[in-house]
C-alpha cells in the first residue's frame, strides 16, 4: 500500500469517526428552503456549499485540490437561478436577496483572480480540519499518519521539481527556436538588399551607357556651328584688311 493510500485510509476513519459523533451530538435539522439555505450559506462565506458544489480539499503541501470546472459552476449556477429568481417569486425579499448573493458567489468562481484566493482559503480551512482529526487520533495512529504525509509531501515535492525542470527546458527550447528564426529571417534581409544593390549598380551602369551611345563622341578635325562662324568672321576680317592696305592714300 502506498503512502498516499494509507494516509487517505486513516484520513477516512478519522473523518468517518467524527461525522458519526457530530450526528450524535446534533439536534433534527430544520429544513430550509433554497432562498435560505443561499442566504446561510452566504453569511458563512461557504461559497461552494452556496452554489451545492463540493468544498476544496489540500494536499499535503497545503495546495488547494478542486476537481470543479467552469462549466461545473456555470451548471449550477444556472440550476439555482431559476429557482430563487424574482420573476418567479414576486413580492419574495428573501428570494430577491438570495438572486443577488447567488450572483456575487457565481462570479467570484468564474473571476480566475477572485477563485485563486476562495479556493486557497479553503484549503486552509481543510488544512485545519485535517489537523485537528490528526490531534484527536491516538499516538500511533498519529504518527502513522504524520509518516505517510510526510511521504507523500516528498514525493510531490520532487514531481514538482521535475516539472518545473521539464517547464524551463521547454521555454528554453522555445527561446532557441525563436533566436534561430529571427537570425534566419535576418540573413535574409540582409540577402534580399545585396541583391537590390547589385541590381541598381546595374541599371546605373546600363544608364550610362545608352546616354554616352545617344550623344556620341566628337570626331578628331571636326567643327562645330560655332567654331565655324568664328571662322568665317576671321576670315572675312582679313580680306578687308588686305584691301585696304591694296588702297593708295589720295593726294590733292
Amino acid at each position: 500500500m502506498t503512502a498516499k493510500a494509507s494516509f487517505e485510509r486513516l484520513a477516512a476513519k478519522l473523518a468517518t469517526d467524527e461525522e458519526k459523533a457530530d450526528a450524535r451530538k446534533t439536534e433534527p435539522a430544520v429544513t430550509l428552503t433554497a432562498a435560505q439555505r443561499i442566504l446561510k450559506a452566504w453569511e458563512a462565506k461557504d461559497y461552494f456549499g452556496l452554489l451545492g458544489l463540493p468544498e476544496p480539499e489540500a494536499d499535503e503541501l497545503g495546495r488547494p485540490v478542486w476537481n470543479c470546472t467552469e462549466v461545473d459552476v456555470g451548471k449550477a449556477y444556472r440550476k439555482l437561478s431559476i429557482v430563487v429568481h424574482p420573476d418567479k417569486n414576486p413580492g419574495d425579499d428573501e428570494a430577491r436577496r438570495a438572486f443577488e448573493v447567488l450572483n456575487k458567489a457565481h462570479r467570484m468562481l468564474k473571476d480566475p483572480t477572485s477563485r485563486e484566493d476562495v479556493l486557497r482559503g479553503a484549503a486552509d480551512k481543510a488544512r485545519r480540519k485535517r489537523e485537528q482529526q490528526e490531534a484527536a487520533a491516538d499516538l500511533d495512529t498519529r504518527m502513522k499518519m504524520n509518516a505517510a504525509k510526510n511521504d507523500r509531501a516528498r514525493e510531490m515535492r520532487k514531481q514538482e521539481g521535475q516539472g518545473l525542470q521539464s517547464h524551463i527546458l521547454e521555454q528554453m527550447r522555445k527561446r532557441q527556436e525563436e533566436a534561430k528564426r529571427r537570425a534566419e529571417a535576418a540573413a535574409k534581409a540582409a540577402a534580399a538588399r545585396s541583391g537590390r544593390r547589385v541590381q541598381d549598380s546595374d541599371d546605373d551602369e546600363e544608364s550610362g551607357k545608352g546616354a554616352a551611345a545617344s550623344t556620341g563622341a566628337a570626331k578628331p578635325g571636326a567643327r562645330t556651328a560655332s567654331q565655324a562662324e568664328d571662322s568665317d568672321e576671321d576670315e572675312d576680317a582679313a580680306a578687308a584688311a588686305r584691301n585696304k592696305r591694296r588702297k593708295k592714300p589720295a593726294f590733292m
